[in-house]
């Protein structure tokens, strides 16, 4: 019995790609044929019911050779054995058409089509019967997957093109948002010194985290918002402790006279403090990418939609409460006007941008954990 092991796999994958460039060399010259051969699908009848598919192996058949035959009439030079990404291209338009021509069952009806097509492209190469490029066939694989998987687009840091902002509009819209008052005020309430003991909130804070206190009730928002200003305060070095006081930091004087740079510092911290986690907590963790996903595509020219009405019947446990923490944290950054609403959707404005990706780059929605093992 012949090795299951990757040298095999690979050398059955190189002799296929040997057979192709074979089949493809002894059929370059000839006219591509616009009949779907009866012999094909016979054999890929044959090799449905072998797949324990026997009972759907009519029904696929037929839906298969119905759909082949209609690229085959639109799409001049369509060979069966052969797809090219513009043929994939074509079924998956004529699939988004039909999905949109019915809204109670043009989805189904598109989302059968292409699992069906998947099959058969699945079964051409599994049997040889596929002569066209390897390239050709992942990227019509790689197509038809991706209509049936329907996932969004998921954004990363990289993807964001920032704008030309000029100096003083940076400062000016940075030097408004609320945090910077918050960390005023913090900065205020120290003074030259303080005794942690003397600030009630942080004291709790600190020897909370120092115990990693596991407690199950929710802080209250104006706690987690006088907290959120603590620690951008000292994130930024605006303020410094040693867990019994509190004392101005080296950046207390470029923050006093409102440097720009240290403002940007103040709102990068604030976007990545918040949007980080320190312990596990699925439902928090998934309302922070959410958050996350928001902002960038707040940064870009498909915005976010303000679903500020989102109705939540339905929904119970956790499900309810990882809705609840999303509204929470979008709400949140609205009223930091972080986010503002423009025409029901969602942007960052511009003069804050490189800050908040600088925070989103920075921020560890799931902590330590790896997201695939949540």
């Amino acid at each position: 019995m012949g090795s299951k092991g990757p040298a095999s796999r690979g050398q059955k994958r190189a002799a296929k790609t040997k057979a192709r460039a074979r089949r493809q060399q002894s059929a370059g010259s000839a006219a591509r044929t616009s009949t779907i051969p009866h012999a094909l699908l016979e054999h890929f009848h044959s090799w449905l019911t072998d797949r324990d598919m026997g009972e759907h192996a009519d029904r696929v058949v037929s839906l298969v050779k119905t759909t082949l035959g209609q690229v085959d009439r639109a799409n001049p030079g369509f060979v069966v054995t052969s797809w090219t990404p513009n043929d994939a291209h074509f079924i998956v338009d004529a699939v988004e058409r039909i999905e949109d021509s019915d809204p109670d069952n043009g989805a189904a009806a598109a989302t059968n089509i292409v699992v069906t097509l998947l099959e058969f492209l699945t079964f051409l190469d599994e049997t040889d019967a596929w002569t066209g490029s390897d390239e050709d066939f992942a990227h019509c694989m790689e197509d038809l997957t991706d209509f049936i998987d329907n996932d969004p687009d998921v954004l990363a840091p990289e993807d964001i093109e920032l704008p030309l902002v000029a100096p003083a509009d940076e400062s000016t819209a940075l030097a408004a948002l609320p945090v910077v008052a918050g960390v005023a005020a913090v900065v205020d309430r120290v003074g030259s010194g303080a005794s942690v003991n003397d600030i009630p909130e942080l004291s709790t804070a600190l020897s909370e985290e120092g115990e990693h206190d596991h407690s199950d009730h929710e802080p209250q928002p104006e706690n987690i918002t006088a907290l959120d200003h603590w620690a951008v305060a000292f994130a930024t070095d605006i303020l410094e402790t040693d867990g019994t006081r509190v004392v101005p930091g080296s950046a207390v004087d470029s923050f006093s006279s409102r440097s720009v740079d240290v403002l940007r510092d103040v709102l990068t911290q604030h976007i990545r403090h918040q949007l980080s986690m320190s312990e596990t907590d699925v439902s928090m963790a998934l309302s922070n990418t959410f958050a996350i996903q928001t902002l960038l595509a707040a940064m870009t020219e498909d915005l976010p939609l303000d679903n500020a009405d989102e109705d939540y019947e339905g929904l119970e446990g956790e499900d309810l409460r990882t809705a609840q923490l999303i509204d929470y944290r979008i709400r949140a950054l609205q009223e930091q006007t972080v986010l503002v609403s423009a025409d029901d959707a969602l942007t960052v404005p511009e003069a804050l941008r490189p800050a908040v990706l600088a925070g989103v780059t920075l921020a560890e929605p799931f902590g330590d954990q790896d997201p695939e093992d949540l």
